[in-house]
């Protein structure tokens, strides 16, 4: 299949059409309510998948298959023999500064993870804004009241080492999700280690500095030791797109 990508030294090819993929963005926020209610947050998610039927590529799909390769992380029976194959999986926070009640509740109340993004944010504002922590609020450029918080993003194992394609759907889901966000954070882990690989300080370390390299790639900078952030008015976001969609053969 040719996908109009230049493959390069030590990049393995693609495994599908680039130009079939699909983003959907979904998200839960309460009316009113407190902690995991508080009207000020959402919990959202996004995939990007890839639709096909068994006339697309002559012979039928075997959904058993394209998970066992890794072409997909999940699978779904659409109808008439067609699946749609989820190659990426994101999920995290929005936090609107302006109305969010209690912020420090809110991610407390969700889990540990999400309350150990807590050191971003600091005190109420003179106008009723949660204002971002102080180290923080000076390193950013003006504009912006969301806050994006980035919890797990999962890329379907054949979708690797391809030049970048983790990190350019990465970048174009976070556009649908809000294109002119405060900051993006998030806490580079490498989720794929077993418990016992993480026990094991060379493969944790080694991991660990891959996925910092990877979040650095895009224009993520560490906060804190743990914490790292985004600020989308960079211009990083724009140079990375570009930059990653030209190397894998796409319109930018």
């Amino acid at each position: 299949m040719s996908t109009g990508a230049t493959q390069r030294k030590g990049i393995k090819a693609l495994p599908g059409d680039l130009g079939r993929i699909r983003f959907t963005v979904s998200g839960e926020a309460a009316l009113e309510g407190t902690d995991t209610d508080d009207p000020g947050t959402m919990d959202w998610r996004g995939t990007a998948s890839i639709s096909a039927w068994p006339f697309d590529d002559e012979d039928d799909l075997d959904a058993e298959k394209l998970r066992k390769t890794g072409f997909a992380l999940s699978v779904e029976d659409i109808g008439d023999g067609g699946l749609r194959m989820t190659i990426l999986q994101a999920h995290g926070l929005l936090i609107d500064l302006w109305r969010v009640q209690d912020v420090y509740s809110a991610l407390d109340a969700r889990s540990q993870d999400y309350a150990n993004f807590l050191p971003m944010f600091g005190d109420q504002g003179d106008y009723g804004e949660v204002e971002l922590a102080e180290g923080l609020e000076e390193s950013l450029n003006p504009g912006g009241s969301q806050v994006v918080i980035l919890d797990r993003v999962r890329l379907a194992p054949a979708w690797r080492g391809c030049g970048g394609v983790g990190r350019l759907l990465t970048i174009r889901l976070l556009h649908w999700l809000c294109d002119d966000p405060r900051v993006v954070a998030l806490k580079p882990f490498p989720i794929d280690l077993d418990e016992e690989q993480q026990k094991d300080k060379a493969t944790f370390d080694k991991a660990m500095n891959m996925v910092r390299q990877t979040w650095k790639s895009i224009g993520f900078e560490p906060f804190t030791d743990d914490i790292w952030v985004l600020d989308p008015r960079t211009g990083n976001f724009e140079r990375t797109t570009k930059k990653l969609s030209i190397q894998l053969g796409l319109r930018h």
